[in-house]
């Protein structure tokens, strides 16, 4: 990547951009209500399972899908595309999430002059593709970015609710972010193979998460949105 790219990469996916990413847990908070993660362990454990089957099986295949298709100007692609993303998510809570944030992306890049697709109810994953691609920033980079900030972010709440010490979170961050580079390989080889819409079968269900975000909606005491 170019020095000209790198600097809008760390924009996009800095944690200071203002989406509202702190605002939420992914369940996370749940898992550590329920005392499944309970450490840094368990936390890693928790954070880097969700990552690999999650994450790099769903958003990032959708990211590069999304990215190839604003570079062909491919309207409908993406129009489908998001709604593939929302009918992935297994709960009310993980889709209000992604679609909040999508929102609130897709404002900061109309005040920036960067007009994207007209959606009702863009993803997150869809905006920051659309970004990614403006902005010339390299599709596996991009996906890496976005891999690190989603870590990161995990990495956040548990050290406010285990709460973890910030050498502990910054050792589990370091083991978990050299997952990054094999899984975000992983992701384009199932874009390159996932064809057209009609023929999309990536992601998969994970049961524990979507346990721990339903049991989330109805926390009464909680610090992240549901």
């Amino acid at each position: 990547m170019s020095m000209n790219n790198l600097p809008k990469l760390l924009q996009l996916c800095s944690q200071a951009l203002p989406v509202g990413a702190y605002a939420y847990s992914q369940g996370l908070e749940s898992a550590i209500h329920e005392r499944h993660v309970i450490d840094a362990a368990s936390a890693q454990h928790w954070i880097g399972g969700v990552f690999e089957q999650g994450v790099s099986e769903l958003d990032l295949p959708a990211l590069l899908i999304a990215y190839d298709a604003f570079d062909r100007f491919d309207d409908v692609t993406v129009q489908e595309l998001n709604v593939y993303l929302a009918a992935s998510r297994e709960t009310q809570e993980l889709l209000l999430e992604d679609v909040g944030m999508g929102r609130a992306l897709d404002r900061l890049l109309r005040t920036l002059n960067l007009d994207g697709v007209e959606i009702q109810q863009p993803s997150f994953v869809i905006q920051f593709a659309m970004a990614g691609r403006h902005w010339d920033i390299p599709a596996l980079d991009l996906a890496a970015g976005f891999s690190f900030s989603w870590i990161e972010n995990q990495i956040a709440v548990c050290a406010k609710s285990i709460p973890l010490g910030q050498s502990e979170a910054q050792i589990v961050l370091s083991e978990l972010i050299e997952k990054i580079d094999t899984l975000v390989t992983k992701a384009q080889q199932i874009a390159l193979s996932a064809g057209g819409p009609l023929d999309w079968q990536f992601g998969q269900s994970m049961p524990s998460l979507a346990i721990m975000s339903s049991q989330h909606e109805v926390l009464e005491a909680r610090m992240y949105r549901s």
